[in-house]
């Protein structure tokens, strides 16, 4: 077969003008100024269109040993940065300060043009690299609803990307926790409000961005409607046209009118609005629909930036198409500009296919020209003249993380309830407290932050996870001996993946904690906001705080001893019917 060819001399002629013209063009455009991009060969150009995962060593042995001999047969774009590739790797091999940026480097000097490097990030850097901030969640933003702290939040996740190599985080969060019982939603989200949540977003992603970091606005349509996971299903927005228009619909509006550089597709079916697009009798997820991605986001909605899919490894993809390379094709040809994870086999599919007539070069060209534009728009256009791969932290950044971060979990603790004048505690009346820690993970350590605040103040603290499901029950006399129980629920979204409601070991723990008197149980939820006012509105005491982050847990103690007086609103409806 014929391939369309490029001399190296050619391309490096083109990127260096285009390097030139980029450095007056503003961030607001989506359309690329200069033509380089026309100029690249067809796989090049197919490329542009791949974020695949860094499983440096298999590839290394696709290129006999070398990198750069792997990126001449598959010339990606981008680079997710995939953990779990490395989970073999000692533990202090992988305190990622030398680790992580190597690798990104290496990547990048094999590579003829700048890579995306992309992570989540959703929770902070520090939730997969411990040199970096663990930071509270997208509900606790919601909850204190500053505009300025939630800018503060995105600037600390940016500065912190870009000190690790990355250019590219696949985040904010922008769905609605509409359902309460949505198992991977729930505090991802930083409101069931359209209203609330727009401005917070805004300021978040203009923190990002400030720090020369794409952002990516996901999961369109939008998730949070249903109680399915797209890990496990093909989930659905399940919302009339008039109701997306006015949740929804409107943010993505916003953020289209906004220029946001990226927007992320989910395996999300939208029946309200999908006519045509089915496969075998079932309407198609977004991922894999031509109605959605190109006829509603990119026409009837005007979004000219890059579209890129979800993982293509999600249960919610499947079942479509015959294997997971068909899937990834498909994907590409329903108007994803970007496919997350695909197989490298689809890059040979897609240049055959195109060769052979079955793909138009048009919807490439289409997808390469969007790539271009962000490229351009974040300086990733040539290696000679590009964005530093990584940047290192400003001067006092440790002091603005801790003050940020003090303030935004100070102004996000929620109390629930409060009957009966149970708070503040006092060591004279309240001397033994147990922290139950009820979650499906046994971090033992978890909670010693907390411990430590209520040791300081003179409390005798113990801290008790639910490894056992009758061990609470053999030690009821045992519990009764303390003066405070306080239930600790940590059950984040996707630990455990599957159901957002207790189950198996922690349900029997929280069937002995609904036992106890009333007057000695304070609920505390450091994950799903729902939980306290569903498993023990009985009781006097329940507060909210979203995220188990040491910052968090200092606050809370705060609240409790009286020396901090909460002033947000839940940021989500707890009297929600479906919850009684």
């Amino acid at each position: 077969m014929k391939k369309i060819i490029l001399s190296s001399i050619m391309l490096c002629g083109l990127l260096f003008a285009s390097s030139c013209s980029q450095s007056g063009s503003s961030k607001n455009e989506q359309i690329a100024n200069d033509t380089a991009w026309k100029q690249l060969s067809l796989r090049e150009k197919i490329g542009q269109t791949m974020m695949i995962t860094s499983d440096l060593y298999a590839q290394k042995q696709i290129g006999e040993g070398s990198l750069e001999t792997f990126m001449q047969k598959y010339p990606v774009g981008g680079i997710f940065i995939a953990q779990w590739h490395f989970m073999y790797q000692k533990p202090d091999t992988l305190l990622f300060e030398t680790f992580v940026p190597r690798i990104i480097k290496e990547y990048n000097a094999a590579s003829k043009l700048p890579l995306f490097i992309s992570e989540d990030f959703e929770r902070g850097a520090g939730y997969n690299y411990n040199t970096q901030t663990k930071l509270p969640v997208e509900m606790a933003i919601g909850a204190a609803n500053d505009t300025a702290l939630a800018y503060a939040h995105g600037k600390i996740l940016g500065v912190e990307a870009k000190d690790l190599g990355f250019n590219w985080v696949l985040a904010p969060v922008c769905d609605l926790n509409i359902n309460p019982l949505h198992p991977l939603v729930i505090e991802r989200s930083v409101s069931d409000d359209a209203e609330r949540a727009l401005p917070l977003l805004q300021s978040q992603m203009k923190g990002l961005e400030d720090q020369n970091v794409i952002t990516t606005v996901k999961h369109f349509p939008g998730d949070g409607a249903t109680i399915c996971d797209q890990h496990l299903v093909t989930s659905a927005n399940n919302l009339s046209w008039p109701d997306w228009q006015k949740t929804y619909g409107k943010l993505f509006k916003k953020f289209i009118a906004d220029n946001a550089p990226s927007i992320m597709v989910g395996h999300l079916r939208f029946p309200a609005y999908q006519k045509a697009d089915t496969l075998n009798g079932d309407f198609l997820p977004a991922t894999l629909s031509k109605e959605l991605m190109q006829k509603l986001l990119k026409k009837e909605l005007g979004y000219k930036g890059v579209v890129i899919s979800d993982a293509l490894n999600m249960g919610g993809g499947y079942g479509f198409y015959e294997d997971e390379l068909e899937t990834a094709v498909q994907c590409f040809i329903a108007g994803a500009d970007v496919v997350l994870w695909p197989p490298l086999g689809y890059m040979d599919t897609i240049e055959a296919r195109i060769l052979r007539g079955e793909i138009s070069m048009e919807r490439l060209d289409d997808a390469v020209e969007r790539v271009w534009a962000l490229r351009e728009r974040y300086n990733l256009v040539n290696k000679e003249n590009r964005a530093p791969i990584s940047q290192a932290k400003p001067e006092n950044f440790e002091n603005y993380v801790d003050e940020t971060l003090t303030k935004l979990s100070e102004k996000a603790v929620t109390i629930v309830q409060n009957k009966g004048g149970q708070l503040p505690l006092d060591t004279t009346t309240t001397k033994r407290i147990l922290l139950a820690n009820i979650s499906h993970n046994d971090y033992a350590y978890l909670f010693e932050p907390m411990k430590k605040e209520l040791e300081q103040r003179g409390f005798q603290v113990d801290i008790r996870h639910d490894m056992h499901k009758n061990d609470w029950e053999w030690r009821w006399n045992q519990l009764l001996e303390y003066d405070k129980v306080i239930v600790c629920f940590e059950n984040h979204y996707f630990e455990p993946i599957g159901s957002p409601l207790l189950k198996d070991a922690e349900a029997y723990c929280l069937w002995t904690m609904v036992k106890l008197p009333r007057e000695k149980v304070i609920g505390v939820s450091f994950s799903n906001p729902y939980y306290n006012k569903y498993y023990l509105n009985k009781n006097s005491v329940l507060i909210n705080a979203y995220s188990s982050d040491p910052y968090m847990q200092k606050a809370v103690v705060k609240v409790l001893m009286g020396e901090l007086q909460p002033t947000a609103t839940s940021p989500v409806n707890l009297d929600n019917p479906i919850m009684k």
